[in-house]
């Protein structure tokens, strides 16, 4: 299998977490969750085959609404919340600003009217999200990129979507990929699919002070060190260097938030998110506790983990998208 279509896979996680999506389908505002079976038997699967073709009985949901962290006016450290700055997707970028980044993000979509990216000729890739800047101090947890339902409350999963996230679950355990975290929400969670950030992004440039970093927009190249960053992720000794200014690249080729569907997926094929949520949220967070119990320091090692409950957390970076219901 080329490097290009472990890739491709890999960013079937990074998709859709409110199956909880997935880092990528396997990495946006407040949601009203349905109702739940506890099993995936024929019948759901059968529901989860034919999503697509039974669109009259899916809800009637309005446009796009995008929203991003609210930066913060001081550079001080941003609360957790749901509730953001409204955003026009035309006018990207946008500032990024908290106690640990200070930058901007970036967001381009294949059919938003007046796009001119070509995405490289990637005619698979549905979006990009390019986020740019830098970290201000030394990180004090694991640092997870996850997508999510911004609830407290536990997300109850029907048998179609238990039936879609351990496929998705089951094609990132072939290729080698165990560092997935999984959560239903409660208990002081979201419901969320994540992993660690810098094993999730599809690129990381890291630019020396008095250097000239890549410019937002235009297409970033994959490096040697892309590869083995992704392929031997656990092996590398990669630290965060605080002055330094990173760039990031995440790209989707199974969820489309402009028609509100996911495609793709393995056996599902594809099917209306708003079967299933009105918003899904993209988060960069620091994992602080895990289970209520503070975190070791991590000393900056961006391959740290946390196995456990992410209960409390310094969301840096969240990026939402809503459909709300008509």
């Amino acid at each position: 299998m080329s490097l290009r279509n472990l890739e491709d896979q890999k960013n079937n996680y990074s998709v859709f977490i409110q199956s909880t999506t997935d880092n990528m389908s396997n990495a946006a505002v407040s949601v009203n969750a349905k109702k739940i079976a506890p099993e995936v038997d024929e019948e759901s699967s059968n529901t989860l085959n034919t999503a697509s073709s039974d669109e009259a009985k899916v809800p009637v949901f309005g446009e796009l609404i995008t929203q991003i962290q609210t930066p913060s006016p001081d550079g001080g450290a941003v609360g957790e919340s749901f509730d953001g700055s409204n955003l026009d997707l035309t006018k990207s970028p946008f500032p990024i600003n908290n106690d640990l980044f200070d930058g901007l993000v970036h967001i381009m979509m294949r059919d938003l009217p007046g796009n001119t990216y070509t995405f490289d000729g990637e005619k698979q890739v549905l979006w990009e999200i390019q986020i740019q800047g830098k970290f201000k101090r030394q990180i004090k947890g694991p640092v997870y990129l996850a997508m999510e339902l911004p609830q407290e409350e536990k997300y109850k999963m029907t048998g179609p979507m238990k039936f879609v996230v351990k496929a998705c679950l089951q094609l990132m355990k072939t290729m080698g990929h165990k560092d997935v975290h999984v959560s239903f929400g409660g208990n002081g969670e979201v419901p969320h699919m994540g992993a660690p950030a810098f094993h999730s992004f599809d690129r990381v440039v890291v630019t020396p002070p008095g250097e000239t970093p890549p410019p937002l927009g235009q297409h970033l190249e994959r490096m040697p060190s892309d590869v083995q960053r992704r392929k031997h992720f656990f092996k590398l000794n990669q630290k965060i260097e605080v002055g330094s200014t990173y760039t990031f690249s995440m790209k989707n080729r199974r969820f489309n938030p402009l028609k509100w569907k996911v495609v793709g997926v393995p056996i599902a094929r594809q099917f209306t998110v708003s079967r299933f949520t009105e918003s899904v949220r993209l988060a960069v967070y620091e994992v602080l506790e895990e289970n209520e119990i503070p975190v070791e320091d991590p000393q900056g090692d961006v391959t740290a983990m946390a196995k456990k409950k992410h209960t409390k957390r310094n969301t840096f970076i969240w990026i939402k998208m809503s459909r709300k219901q008509s």
